[in-house]
């Protein structure tokens, strides 16, 4: 062959290796997903998706925004702003009920019960529900855990009136507790906790009960879409949810690889913090009994229709069959997919 030939002939290979990329990359269809809040441990197993290329090998090139509250979430990816959220599900009931022709469902639970409750210096002795009755909460007005406090107390024959709320800022729910002038304060443990270790507080100093434990049903944070965007792309979610079940299983796995990726990613994040952050939330959301059994989002109708009934009481909103049943297991990969492994058990 002569030379001319072979030049031609390499030409020939590398115009069809670059047609072929472009072709591949042209295949790939774009995903935009906002978190539910700023840059956190949890958001973990979606960074080892994308990091891994498992959004890459299901044909989705993903783009991730930090969030900015669950509620903000829900009505982004509600209004097309964004494809996919995380965001806590419970919203929905309300929203849907708002807002039946922007329907949003949940495709995906990470959190199977919510880390909500109720957070304390532990010198109070608050342990059990019937142990808030004559105690100040601070809180912030309207917020979830305040709308569900009710159906908490409801649960235990208590009256809900017999807690006083002081009402602040969000930034201040922490300090009035730590400085004494609140008994508690309602809350994400996962948050709540680590603010106060960060503010100089002794871990062991802190007691903390959430809502699931006092007999709260509904699943907590996953992955949500517009209903008509499911309809529209369903090899799209299917393709995303099975991308970060393989994340999350991997976190569990490895939780180091996560929080390196998060370092990585908001290099502002203290790891130590964080891994802290993980820890509290397999304990109280991820890893539960259920889960352990029966194997991630692994949605129980039963209890998701107690969980429904107990939201519309806090919210004061009469369901309807489109608000009601916002989970769609349609989009999970099988069940022998979502097991917990064994040695993280």
């Amino acid at each position: 062959m002569t030379i001319r030939r072979t030049l031609r002939a390499l030409a020939a290979g590398t115009a069809l290796t670059l047609s072929g990329f472009a072709a591949h990359a042209q295949d790939k269809t774009d995903v935009s997903f906002v978190l539910d809040w700023a840059w956190q441990a949890m958001h973990g197993p979606f960074l080892i998706a994308l990091d891994k290329g498992y959004y890459e090998e299901e044909g989705l090139d993903v783009t991730i925004d930090r969030g900015f509250g669950s509620g903000d979430t829900i009505s982004k990816v509600a209004s097309g702003a964004y494809d996919v959220g995380f965001a806590e599900g419970t919203g929905l009931f309300k929203f849907n009920t708002d807002n039946p022709e922007n329907r949003v469902i949940q495709v995906m639970v990470i959190n199977d019960q919510s880390p909500t409750g109720v957070i304390s210096m532990a010198d109070t002795g608050i342990e059990k529900p019937e142990d808030l009755i004559g105690k100040k909460i601070s809180a912030t007005q309207n917020e979830a855990t305040v709308l569900t406090w009710p159906v908490v107390a409801k649960l235990h024959d208590l009256d809900p009136a017999g807690v006083e709320f002081l009402y602040v800022e969000p930034n201040l729910r922490d300090a009035l507790v730590i400085q004494g002038q609140a008994d508690a304060t309602f809350g994400f443990a996962t948050t709540t906790v680590l603010n106060m270790v960060q503010a100089g507080v002794d871990r062991d100093d802190i007691a903390y009960s959430t809502f699931a434990q006092w007999g709260l049903k509904p699943y907590s944070s996953g992955i949500l879409v517009k209903a008509d965007y499911a309809e529209e792309h369903p090899d799209v979610v299917k393709g995303f949810v099975k991308a970060t079940m393989r994340g999350l299983i991997e976190m569990l796995e490895n939780p180091e690889e996560g929080l390196q990726l998060l370092k990585e990613r908001e290099p502002l994040v203290d790891l130590d913090v964080e891994t802290a952050r993980w820890e509290l939330a397999k304990e109280l959301s991820i890893l539960t009994p259920d889960v352990i059994e029966k194997g991630i989002s692994e949605v129980d109708p039963e209890r998701f229709a107690t969980a429904a009934k107990q939201i519309a009481e806090a919210y004061g909103i009469t369901l309807t069959p489109e608000s009601e049943s916002y989970f769609d297991a349609s989009f999970l990969p099988p069940l022998d997919e979502r097991q917990v492994p064994a040695d993280v058990k």
